[in-house]
């Protein structure tokens, strides 16, 4: 399976097994879903991770708004075998997400927003200064969004120093990818009557320590979206998946009916 501009991760488990689609946010790749891709592929699902254009092992050229990045994941639901897929999207991957769950594909039955925050405001502060200095935003970006009790223990995962991992993911993207993706986060709206129109079943997962993307901009889709379900998960901060994956792939399992 190939789809123009998108570097593909793909594990079949069965054609008929439900296929989860794995998006991630600014400045990462595939990497991040580590703890989830494995887990739901062994536990009967088909997994699909991917790197955006000028993210990861992905050379092409980075997309400077949401909507053209969402084309591409509907041009991939056209390829797919499978007619029951799953879109889960971390911080920049939950507003891609929310974008093609919009355009309500057919195949798409359940959509779940990690990180998200609806606006995705970034201060001019960052803004600007990941135009600069890509790697000083970084910086930033990891000391914001890694509580204090992360950083001194790694996470829940032994031997596992959390901040440089996030560190060496983000800082192997090419300079200038940071910006134009915090520049797409901040421009991207949708008419609320296309959110509300939303036919796929939402689930928001939340850190109550994210200062990145903080509940309430969760908050303002439940308002939206009165359907959505809203979890929150304690001491955990911007990076939800390497935190603490144990109660991520839970909330996930148990949205998915299994």
């Amino acid at each position: 399976m190939k789809v123009k501009n998108l570097k593909i991760f793909y594990k079949e488990n069965k054609r008929s097994s439900p296929l989860i689609i794995f998006i991630h946010g600014a400045a990462c790749d595939h990497t991040l879903w580590c703890y989830q891709s494995r887990f739901f592929f062994n536990i009967g699902y088909s997994t699909l991770t991917l790197d955006l254009p000028g993210h990861g092992l992905n050379h092409s050229k980075p997309l400077l708004r949401i909507s053209e990045m969402s084309s591409l994941i509907n041009n991939l639901l056209k390829k797919v075998i499978q007619n029951n897929i799953i879109l889960i999207g971390h911080s920049m991957g939950s507003l891609i997400c929310l974008d093609v769950a919009s355009s309500n594909p057919e195949k798409l039955k359940k959509v779940m927003l990690i990180g998200a925050s609806y606006p995705m405001n970034v201060s001019k502060d960052l803004l600007n200064k990941s135009k600069k200095n890509q790697e000083e935003a970084i910086n930033d970006m990891i000391q914001w969004s890694l509580p204090s009790n992360v950083k001194l223990s790694g996470s829940n995962l032994i031997g596992l120093d959390l901040a440089n991992l996030v560190s060496v993911i983000m800082n192997s993207t090419p300079s200038g990818v940071l910006h134009k993706d915090l520049k797409a986060c901040n421009n991207f709206s949708l008419k609320h009557e296309n959110i509300k129109a939303i036919k796929a079943l939402i689930t928001i997962i939340a850190g109550e320590k994210d200062i990145m993307t903080p509940i309430k901009g969760s908050k303002n889709l439940v308002e939206l979206l009165p359907s959505i379900t809203l979890n929150s998960i304690k001491e955990v901060g911007h990076f939800h998946t390497l935190e603490n994956p144990t109660e991520v792939n839970k909330i996930i399992r148990k949205s998915l009916g299994k």
